[in-house]
Protein backbone atom coordinates (compact mmCIF):
# COMPACT_ATOMS: atom_id res chain seq x y z
CA UNK A 1 0.00 0.00 0.00
CA UNK A 2 2.93 2.46 0.72
CA UNK A 3 4.25 1.95 -2.85
CA UNK A 4 1.16 2.76 -4.18
CA UNK A 5 0.78 5.63 -2.50
CA UNK A 6 4.21 6.99 -3.38
CA UNK A 7 3.45 6.02 -7.24
CA UNK A 8 1.68 9.39 -8.57
CA UNK A 9 5.07 11.45 -7.47
CA UNK A 10 7.06 9.08 -8.83
CA UNK A 11 5.38 9.11 -12.17
CA UNK A 12 4.98 13.54 -11.81
CA UNK A 13 9.02 13.64 -11.24
CA UNK A 14 9.39 11.42 -14.51
CA UNK A 15 6.93 13.50 -16.78
CA UNK A 16 8.74 16.83 -15.25
CA UNK A 17 12.44 15.74 -16.65
CA UNK A 18 11.11 14.45 -19.43
CA UNK A 19 9.14 18.11 -20.20
CA UNK A 20 12.27 19.26 -19.36
CA UNK A 21 13.79 17.21 -21.77
CA UNK A 22 11.72 18.34 -24.50
CA UNK A 23 12.48 22.21 -23.84
CA UNK A 24 16.09 21.85 -24.24
CA UNK A 25 15.13 20.33 -27.18
CA UNK A 26 13.50 22.59 -29.00
CA UNK A 27 15.65 25.04 -27.80
CA UNK A 28 18.45 23.17 -29.79
CA UNK A 29 16.56 22.67 -32.91
CA UNK A 30 16.36 26.63 -32.58
CA UNK A 31 19.53 27.66 -31.91
CA UNK A 32 20.26 25.38 -34.95
CA UNK A 33 18.32 26.87 -36.96
CA UNK A 34 18.99 30.06 -35.71
CA UNK A 35 22.53 29.07 -36.71
CA UNK A 36 21.79 27.48 -40.20
CA UNK A 37 19.74 30.66 -41.28
CA UNK A 38 22.76 32.83 -40.39
CA UNK A 39 24.76 31.04 -42.88
CA UNK A 40 22.75 30.97 -45.38
CA UNK A 41 23.67 33.22 -48.31
CA UNK A 42 19.89 34.31 -48.45
CA UNK A 43 20.15 35.96 -45.20
CA UNK A 44 23.03 37.47 -45.30
CA UNK A 45 22.06 38.69 -48.52
CA UNK A 46 18.63 40.31 -47.35
CA UNK A 47 20.60 42.19 -44.44
CA UNK A 48 23.29 43.20 -46.73
CA UNK A 49 19.99 44.48 -49.35
CA UNK A 50 18.77 46.81 -46.31
CA UNK A 51 21.69 47.90 -45.25
CA UNK A 52 23.11 49.02 -48.74
CA UNK A 53 19.14 50.51 -49.41
CA UNK A 54 19.81 52.30 -46.21
CA UNK A 55 23.06 53.81 -47.52
CA UNK A 56 21.63 54.65 -50.62
CA UNK A 57 18.83 56.76 -48.49
CA UNK A 58 21.44 58.22 -46.64
CA UNK A 59 23.31 59.52 -49.78
CA UNK A 60 20.15 60.91 -51.73
CA UNK A 61 19.29 62.64 -47.93
CA UNK A 62 22.69 64.59 -48.26
CA UNK A 63 22.49 65.50 -52.11
CA UNK A 64 18.85 67.12 -51.07
CA UNK A 65 20.61 69.27 -47.93
CA UNK A 66 23.61 69.76 -50.82
CA UNK A 67 21.20 70.98 -53.17
CA UNK A 68 18.58 73.31 -50.76
CA UNK A 69 21.08 76.01 -50.42
CA UNK A 70 21.48 76.21 -54.28
CA UNK A 71 17.84 75.96 -55.33
CA UNK A 72 17.06 78.73 -52.64
CA UNK A 73 19.62 80.86 -54.80
CA UNK A 74 18.65 79.88 -58.26
CA UNK A 75 15.02 80.59 -57.85
CA UNK A 76 16.10 84.21 -56.44
CA UNK A 77 18.08 84.72 -59.43
CA UNK A 78 15.28 84.18 -61.51
CA UNK A 79 12.57 85.76 -59.20
CA UNK A 80 15.24 88.92 -59.76
CA UNK A 81 15.18 87.98 -64.50
CA UNK A 82 11.59 88.11 -64.16
CA UNK A 83 11.20 91.49 -62.40
CA UNK A 84 14.21 92.85 -64.63
CA UNK A 85 12.06 91.88 -67.39
CA UNK A 86 9.03 93.43 -66.35
CA UNK A 87 10.95 96.61 -65.25
CA UNK A 88 12.57 96.84 -68.85
CA UNK A 89 9.02 96.29 -70.80
CA UNK A 90 7.91 99.39 -68.38
CA UNK A 91 10.60 101.13 -68.99
CA UNK A 92 10.03 100.42 -72.97
CA UNK A 93 6.59 101.71 -72.38
CA UNK A 94 7.21 104.77 -70.61
CA UNK A 95 9.89 106.13 -73.15
CA UNK A 96 6.94 105.45 -75.58
CA UNK A 97 4.79 107.64 -73.98
CA UNK A 98 7.25 110.12 -73.29
CA UNK A 99 8.32 110.28 -76.53
CA UNK A 100 3.95 110.57 -77.75
CA UNK A 101 3.94 113.41 -75.13
CA UNK A 102 7.07 115.22 -76.20
CA UNK A 103 5.46 115.37 -79.55
CA UNK A 104 2.49 117.00 -78.89
CA UNK A 105 4.39 119.46 -76.68
CA UNK A 106 6.02 120.44 -79.84
CA UNK A 107 3.12 120.93 -81.69
CA UNK A 108 1.72 123.12 -79.34
CA UNK A 109 4.48 125.27 -78.89
CA UNK A 110 4.88 125.36 -83.18
CA UNK A 111 1.48 126.53 -83.01
CA UNK A 112 1.76 128.85 -80.39
CA UNK A 113 4.94 130.55 -82.08
CA UNK A 114 2.95 131.02 -85.22
CA UNK A 115 -0.04 132.63 -83.68
CA UNK A 116 2.18 134.82 -81.16
CA UNK A 117 0.97 135.52 -78.22
CA UNK A 118 -2.92 136.28 -78.11
CA UNK A 119 -4.45 139.67 -77.48
CA UNK A 120 -7.83 139.56 -76.19
CA UNK A 121 -8.70 142.96 -77.44
CA UNK A 122 -7.70 142.16 -80.78
CA UNK A 123 -9.99 138.85 -80.82
CA UNK A 124 -12.94 141.01 -79.48
CA UNK A 125 -12.27 143.70 -82.05
CA UNK A 126 -11.78 141.53 -85.46
CA UNK A 127 -14.70 139.08 -84.68
CA UNK A 128 -17.60 139.48 -86.81
CA UNK A 129 -20.29 138.63 -84.75
CA UNK A 130 -20.48 137.84 -80.74
CA UNK A 131 -20.65 133.58 -81.27
CA UNK A 132 -17.64 134.37 -83.00
CA UNK A 133 -15.77 136.44 -80.41
CA UNK A 134 -16.93 133.59 -77.99
CA UNK A 135 -15.82 130.53 -80.11
CA UNK A 136 -11.87 132.62 -80.77
CA UNK A 137 -11.58 132.75 -76.84
CA UNK A 138 -12.65 130.00 -76.18
CA UNK A 139 -10.56 128.19 -78.48
CA UNK A 140 -7.53 130.23 -77.25
CA UNK A 141 -8.11 129.22 -73.86
CA UNK A 142 -8.04 125.50 -74.85
CA UNK A 143 -5.16 125.42 -76.35
CA UNK A 144 -3.69 126.69 -73.33
CA UNK A 145 -5.14 124.43 -70.93
CA UNK A 146 -3.71 121.66 -73.61
CA UNK A 147 -0.26 123.26 -73.43
CA UNK A 148 0.00 123.24 -69.73
CA UNK A 149 -1.69 119.22 -69.28
CA UNK A 150 0.84 118.15 -72.18
CA UNK A 151 3.66 120.39 -69.93
CA UNK A 152 2.52 118.50 -66.43
CA UNK A 153 2.23 114.84 -68.55
CA UNK A 154 5.43 114.94 -70.06
CA UNK A 155 7.64 115.99 -66.57
CA UNK A 156 5.68 113.11 -64.91
CA UNK A 157 6.26 110.78 -67.64
CA UNK A 158 10.17 112.04 -67.60
CA UNK A 159 10.53 111.24 -63.66
CA UNK A 160 8.76 108.35 -64.43
CA UNK A 161 11.38 106.87 -66.70
CA UNK A 162 14.04 108.27 -64.61
CA UNK A 163 12.80 106.04 -61.66
CA UNK A 164 12.26 103.28 -64.37
CA UNK A 165 15.87 103.73 -65.10
CA UNK A 166 17.06 103.80 -61.70
CA UNK A 167 15.46 100.13 -60.79
CA UNK A 168 17.11 98.78 -63.54
CA UNK A 169 20.04 99.64 -63.02
CA UNK A 170 19.45 98.55 -58.86
CA UNK A 171 18.33 94.97 -60.70
CA UNK A 172 21.09 94.62 -62.76
CA UNK A 173 23.35 94.96 -59.88
CA UNK A 174 21.51 92.93 -58.15
CA UNK A 175 21.33 89.99 -60.86
CA UNK A 176 24.88 89.99 -61.28
CA UNK A 177 25.77 89.34 -57.55
CA UNK A 178 22.92 86.68 -57.53
CA UNK A 179 24.35 84.99 -60.22
CA UNK A 180 28.29 85.50 -59.15
CA UNK A 181 26.52 83.90 -55.87
CA UNK A 182 24.96 81.42 -57.62
CA UNK A 183 27.95 79.87 -59.85
CA UNK A 184 29.96 79.35 -56.38
CA UNK A 185 26.70 77.00 -55.34
CA UNK A 186 26.53 75.68 -58.55
CA UNK A 187 30.02 74.86 -58.48
CA UNK A 188 30.15 73.53 -54.73
CA UNK A 189 26.95 71.62 -55.70
CA UNK A 190 28.54 69.83 -58.71
CA UNK A 191 30.89 68.36 -56.58
CA UNK A 192 29.05 67.41 -54.05
CA UNK A 193 26.93 65.46 -56.39
CA UNK A 194 29.66 64.12 -58.45
CA UNK A 195 31.58 62.32 -55.51
CA UNK A 196 27.98 60.98 -54.40
CA UNK A 197 27.19 59.70 -57.55
CA UNK A 198 30.71 56.98 -57.70
CA UNK A 199 29.51 56.10 -53.64
CA UNK A 200 26.24 55.65 -55.64
CA UNK A 201 26.92 53.44 -58.65
CA UNK A 202 29.18 51.81 -56.08
CA UNK A 203 26.34 50.74 -53.74
CA UNK A 204 23.77 49.85 -56.72
CA UNK A 205 26.44 47.56 -58.05
CA UNK A 206 26.82 46.07 -54.60
CA UNK A 207 23.26 45.85 -54.10
CA UNK A 208 22.85 44.10 -57.65
CA UNK A 209 25.20 41.24 -56.69
CA UNK A 210 23.68 40.87 -53.22
CA UNK A 211 20.25 40.64 -54.80
CA UNK A 212 21.37 38.33 -57.91
CA UNK A 213 20.74 40.92 -60.50
CA UNK A 214 23.19 41.62 -63.14
CA UNK A 215 25.18 44.65 -62.08
CA UNK A 216 26.40 45.38 -65.76
CA UNK A 217 25.16 48.69 -67.86
CA UNK A 218 22.33 46.83 -69.31
CA UNK A 219 20.72 46.58 -65.64
CA UNK A 220 17.31 48.20 -65.05
CA UNK A 221 16.17 50.36 -62.45
CA UNK A 222 13.37 49.37 -60.44
CA UNK A 223 9.95 51.65 -60.17
CA UNK A 224 8.88 53.09 -57.26
CA UNK A 225 5.52 52.93 -55.30
CA UNK A 226 3.08 54.09 -58.26
CA UNK A 227 4.75 51.72 -60.76
CA UNK A 228 7.15 54.65 -62.36
CA UNK A 229 11.03 54.09 -62.58
CA UNK A 230 12.40 57.34 -61.09
CA UNK A 231 13.73 59.58 -64.03
CA UNK A 232 17.53 60.04 -62.74
CA UNK A 233 19.30 57.35 -61.87
CA UNK A 234 21.48 58.73 -59.10
CA UNK A 235 22.00 61.39 -56.00
CA UNK A 236 19.91 64.49 -56.97
CA UNK A 237 17.25 67.16 -55.61
CA UNK A 238 14.44 68.87 -57.40
CA UNK A 239 11.44 70.61 -55.19
CA UNK A 240 8.11 71.98 -56.19
CA UNK A 241 8.49 74.51 -59.16
CA UNK A 242 5.41 74.46 -61.06
CA UNK A 243 4.32 77.82 -61.96
CA UNK A 244 6.77 79.66 -61.24
CA UNK A 245 7.56 82.51 -63.85
CA UNK A 246 10.55 82.02 -66.10
CA UNK A 247 12.05 84.02 -69.28
CA UNK A 248 10.10 85.46 -71.61
CA UNK A 249 7.03 85.16 -69.52
CA UNK A 250 6.58 81.38 -69.82
CA UNK A 251 5.51 79.95 -66.67
CA UNK A 252 7.63 76.56 -65.63
CA UNK A 253 5.73 73.58 -66.83
CA UNK A 254 8.21 70.66 -65.05
CA UNK A 255 10.50 69.83 -62.73
CA UNK A 256 14.17 70.36 -62.73
CA UNK A 257 15.74 67.67 -60.82
CA UNK A 258 19.16 68.82 -60.19
CA UNK A 259 22.27 65.78 -60.85
CA UNK A 260 25.96 65.03 -61.63
CA UNK A 261 26.65 65.84 -65.33
CA UNK A 262 26.83 62.66 -66.81
CA UNK A 263 23.81 61.08 -64.61
CA UNK A 264 22.38 58.54 -66.20
CA UNK A 265 18.71 59.14 -67.04
CA UNK A 266 16.20 56.39 -67.10
CA UNK A 267 12.74 55.64 -69.01
CA UNK A 268 9.84 55.86 -65.99
CA UNK A 269 7.80 53.55 -67.94
CA UNK A 270 8.05 50.82 -71.27
CA UNK A 271 7.59 52.35 -74.21
CA UNK A 272 8.87 54.25 -77.65
CA UNK A 273 11.50 57.30 -77.55
CA UNK A 274 12.34 59.75 -80.39
CA UNK A 275 15.31 61.91 -79.51
CA UNK A 276 14.86 65.47 -80.79
CA UNK A 277 17.06 69.19 -80.55
CA UNK A 278 15.58 72.48 -79.81
CA UNK A 279 16.79 76.02 -78.73
CA UNK A 280 14.92 75.65 -75.53
CA UNK A 281 15.69 72.07 -73.93
CA UNK A 282 18.84 71.67 -75.93
CA UNK A 283 19.23 67.56 -76.67
CA UNK A 284 15.80 66.35 -75.26
CA UNK A 285 13.76 62.77 -75.67
CA UNK A 286 10.23 62.17 -75.87
CA UNK A 287 8.92 58.88 -73.88
CA UNK A 288 5.76 57.54 -75.48
CA UNK A 289 4.72 55.16 -72.48
CA UNK A 290 2.54 52.11 -73.49
CA UNK A 291 -0.17 53.45 -71.68
CA UNK A 292 -0.48 56.81 -74.07
CA UNK A 293 1.39 58.68 -71.40
CA UNK A 294 4.24 61.09 -72.79
CA UNK A 295 7.60 62.35 -70.45
CA UNK A 296 9.74 65.03 -71.87
CA UNK A 297 13.52 65.00 -71.04
CA UNK A 298 15.24 68.30 -72.01
CA UNK A 299 18.55 69.62 -71.15
CA UNK A 300 20.36 66.04 -71.73
CA UNK A 301 24.27 65.80 -71.90
CA UNK A 302 23.97 62.85 -74.22
CA UNK A 303 21.79 60.31 -75.86
CA UNK A 304 21.79 56.52 -74.71
CA UNK A 305 18.75 56.04 -77.22
CA UNK A 306 17.33 57.84 -79.99
CA UNK A 307 14.58 55.69 -81.25
CA UNK A 308 12.93 52.11 -80.87
CA UNK A 309 11.22 50.68 -77.98
CA UNK A 310 12.62 50.97 -74.22
CA UNK A 311 12.03 48.71 -71.36
CA UNK A 312 11.26 50.57 -68.08
CA UNK A 313 14.15 51.59 -65.87
CA UNK A 314 16.14 51.46 -69.35
CA UNK A 315 18.91 54.01 -69.62
CA UNK A 316 18.01 56.59 -72.04
CA UNK A 317 20.52 59.53 -71.88
CA UNK A 318 22.62 61.46 -69.16
CA UNK A 319 21.91 64.72 -67.18
CA UNK A 320 23.29 67.73 -68.79
CA UNK A 321 22.73 71.29 -69.44
CA UNK A 322 21.97 72.19 -73.24
CA UNK A 323 19.62 74.61 -74.81
CA UNK A 324 19.05 77.53 -72.63
CA UNK A 325 20.28 75.90 -69.63
CA UNK A 326 23.75 75.77 -71.00
CA UNK A 327 26.55 77.69 -68.48
CA UNK A 328 24.40 76.76 -65.46
CA UNK A 329 24.33 73.82 -63.17
CA UNK A 330 23.32 70.59 -65.10
CA UNK A 331 19.76 68.88 -64.62
CA UNK A 332 17.08 67.13 -66.05
CA UNK A 333 14.08 69.46 -66.88
CA UNK A 334 11.12 66.62 -66.61
CA UNK A 335 7.59 67.00 -67.97
CA UNK A 336 4.44 64.62 -67.37
CA UNK A 337 1.70 64.74 -70.18
CA UNK A 338 -1.33 62.24 -69.24
CA UNK A 339 -2.58 60.46 -72.40
CA UNK A 340 -0.57 63.10 -74.80
CA UNK A 341 -2.19 65.92 -73.49
CA UNK A 342 -1.40 68.88 -71.52
CA UNK A 343 1.44 69.30 -68.97
CA UNK A 344 0.55 68.59 -65.37
CA UNK A 345 2.95 68.63 -62.17
CA UNK A 346 5.73 66.26 -61.74
CA UNK A 347 6.34 66.26 -58.83
CA UNK A 348 3.72 64.68 -56.70
CA UNK A 349 4.30 61.62 -59.08
CA UNK A 350 8.02 62.12 -58.50
CA UNK A 351 7.58 61.87 -54.52
CA UNK A 352 5.84 58.42 -55.25
CA UNK A 353 8.51 57.40 -57.96
CA UNK A 354 11.17 57.26 -54.84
Amino acid sequence: MRSLRHAPAAHAARAGAGFRSLVALVAAVATLATTLLAASPGFAAKSQVDQLREQLAAINREAKRAGDAYSKAYWQLERTNHELAKTTRELKKTEAELAQASGRLAAHLAEMYRQGNVDYLELVFTSQTLDDMIARIEYAQRLGMLDAQTVDKTRALRDRLKQRQADVARLKDKQAKDAAALKKKAAALQKKLKSLQAQYEATQRKLAQATGRSGSSSRRYPPGPNGMVFPVAGPCYYSDTWGAARSGGRTHKGTDIMAARGTPCVAVLSGTVRARYNSLGGKTIWLTADNGWEFYYAHLDSYVRTSGRVAAGEVIGTVGSTGNARGGSPHLHFEIHPNGGAAVNPYPYLRQMQ
